[in-house]
C-alpha cells in the first residue's frame, strides 16, 4: 500500500528554494505537456526534501507526477516486483552500488546519455561537471550514465572532540593510531560509566557496507582482476582480523548484534569514544534532543592502512525505467533534471542531505551554517578519494555480503579468519557462476 507522508517546513526550508529559479537554456518544459509519470521513491531525507516542490515542477512543466514512498525494505521489493512484471513505473531512486548490475542486464534502466547530451531536453546550466566524478562514475555502468546522483555518502571516523581534547589523545590517522585509541579509552571512567573505544556494525551482512573501507585500506579488493573471489588474499584477511579484532577487544558487548541503529545509539549515549559509520549519521549525533553527544563530537576521514585511505562513495540516484515508453521516458528525464539542478542540490544540502554537487558544498549560503566544518572536509575529502564500488561487482549482491558478513562474525568473535575466509571465497565464486 503506498505510504502517504507529512512533511513540515521548517527553518532552511522556509529560506532555501521555495521560489522556483528560472533555468537558462533551450529547454521547451512544456514540451511533455499532459504526460503522467510515476516514481518510486525510497522513504529518504532527499525525497522528503523534495516532495513538497513537486507542485512548482508540475506547474513549469504541466506533467502530472506521482511519488509513491516506501520504507526501504518495502521500496526496494516494490520496485522488483514492478519492474519484473513491466509495471508502468517510469523513475526510481536506486543505489547503483546495490542494484545496478542486475538492472541494467535486466533492461530496465534507460541510458541518460543522449538526454544530456541534447540542448533541447538539459539545460545549459544543469552543468554535469558540478557533480563529483566518483559518485557519478558510481551510477554509471558499460561507459553508460544510468543515473544522476541525489546524495553522496562516505563513512567518517567520528570521535569524542571533548574526550580526545582532556586526555590529550591524537586523532587517529593510521589503523595503528586508531587501535592505541581504542584501546586507551577502553574501561576508561567518564562521567560515572565506563567507556568503550569503539563502536561499529558487526551484525554480518550489515557490517560489509563500512568493513569495505577497511577491506580498501588494508589493500584488499573484492575480486581479482580474473573476476574470482579475492576474499581469502592476505591484504583481505587482514581487513577481516583488524575488523574483527577492533570491536571484539574495544567494543561493545554483543558486537555481532550491531546494525546501524544499535552502533549509533551506543555513541549518542555517550558510551563509546569512537564510531565509523555513515556521514548521514551527523544529523542524529548533533541532535541535542536525541543525544547525549551533540556539540562534542569530532569528525575525521578513514585511518590510512597499509594501502592508504581508501573509503567507498556511495550515493541514492534517480533513474529512468527502461521498462517506461519514450514519452513518459522523456517527461521522466526531466523530472530528474529539475531535481537535481543546482538550486534543488542546495536546498538539499541546506536540509541535511550530503550534496554529489561541488557548487552546493561550496555555496556561500552553506558556509555561512556549516557548524560542523570538519564534517564537511572529511566527506569531501572522502569524496574525492573514494572508491565508488562499496559492494561486490556481482549480480547477486545480497547472496555475497552474507557470505562476506559470515567472515566478519568469525573475526569479531575470534575464529580462524583465514579459514573462514578461505571457505567464504570458495563458496562465493560458486555463487558467482550461477
Amino acid at each position: 500500500m503506498q505510504k502517504k507522508m507529512t512533511f513540515v517546513l521548517i527553518g532552511v526550508f522556509l529560506c532555501v528554494g521555495m521560489v522556483l529559479p528560472a533555468i537558462a537554456g533551450s529547454v521547451d518544459w512544456m514540451q511533455s505537456k499532459g504526460t503522467e509519470i510515476r516514481f518510486l521513491m525510497n522513504k529518504h531525507p532527499f525525497t522528503s526534501f523534495i516532495e513538497p516542490r513537486v507542485a512548482d515542477f508540475e506547474k513549469m512543466t504541466g506533467i502530472k507526477v506521482t511519488l509513491e514512498v516506501f520504507p526501504e525494505d518495502q521500496f526496494r521489493n516494490k520496485r522488483m516486483i514492478e519492474l519484473n512484471a513491466g509495471g508502468t513505473v517510469d523513475g526510481y531512486m536506486i543505489m547503483p552500488g546495490q542494484a545496478k548490475l542486475h538492472y541494467w542486464k535486466a533492461g530496465w534502466l534507460k541510458p541518460l546519455d543522449a538526454y544530456i547530451a541534447d540542448p533541447g531536453l538539459t539545460a545549459a546550466d544543469w552543468d554535469l561537471k558540478d557533480f563529483f566524478a566518483g559518485p557519478m562514475k558510481g551510477s554509471s555502468i558499460d561507459g553508460q550514465q544510468i543515473g544522476i546522483v541525489i546524495n553522496a555518502e562516505a563513512s567518517l571516523l567520528s570521535y569524542r572532540k571533548d574526550l580526545f581534547d582532556r586526555f590529550k589523545v591524537k586523532v587517529p590517522d593510521t589503523m595503528q593510531e586508531l587501535e592505541q585509541a581504542a584501546k586507551f579509552f577502553t574501561g576508561k571512567e567518564v562521567d560515572g560509566k565506563k567507556m568503550v573505544g569503539i563502536t561499529l556494525r558487526g551484525k554480518g551482512a550489515a557490517a560489509t557496507s563500512q568493513w569495505v573501507d577497511f577491506l580498501y585500506s588494508f589493500g584488499g579488493s573484492w575480486t581479482t582482476a580474473q573476476g574470482k573471489s579475492n576474499l581469502d588474499a592476505p591484504e583481505s584477511i587482514a581487513a577481516f582480523k583488524f575488523y574483527g579484532d577492533l570491536l571484539r577487544n574495544y567494543g561493545p558487548q554483543g558486537g555481532t548484534m550491531l546494525h546501524w541503529a544499535e552502533s549509533t545509539s551506543i555513541f549518542m549515549e555517550g558510551k563509546a569514544a569512537m564510531i565509523f559509520d555513515a556521514n548521514v549519521f551527523k544529523s542524529l549525533y548533533e541532535n541535542p534532543k536525541e543525544s547525549k553527544v551533540a556539540g562534542k563530537v569530532g569528525y575525521s576521514t578513514i585511518p590510512a592502512g597499509p594501502a592508504g585511505k581508501l573509503p567507498h562513495v556511495s550515493n541514492w540516484s534517480l533513474a529512468v525505467s527502461g521498462t517506461s515508453t519514450p514519452e513518459r521516458q522523456k517527461a521522466a528525464w526531466l523530472f530528474v533534471q529539475w531535481a537535481t539542478n543546482k538550486e534543488n542540490v542546495l536546498g538539499a544540502l541546506m536540509a541535511g542531505v550530503p550534496a554529489g554537487r561541488a557548487s552546493a558544498w561550496n555555496s556561500a549560503e552553506y558556509k555561512s551554517t556549516d557548524a560542523n566544518p570538519d564534517w564537511t572536509a572529511g566527506s569531501l575529502k572522502s569524496f574525492e578519494i573514494g572508491q565508488p564500488q562499496w559492494n561486490p561487482p556481482v549480480l547477486n549482491v545480497p547472496e555475497i555480503r552474507d557470505i562476506t558478513g559470515l567472515v566478519i562474525v568469525d573475526a569479531i568473535e575470534g575464529k580462524d579468519v583465514a579459514a573462514s575466509a578461505k571457505k567464504a571465497a570458495e563458496l562465493m565464486n560458486k555463487k558467482m557462476e550461477l
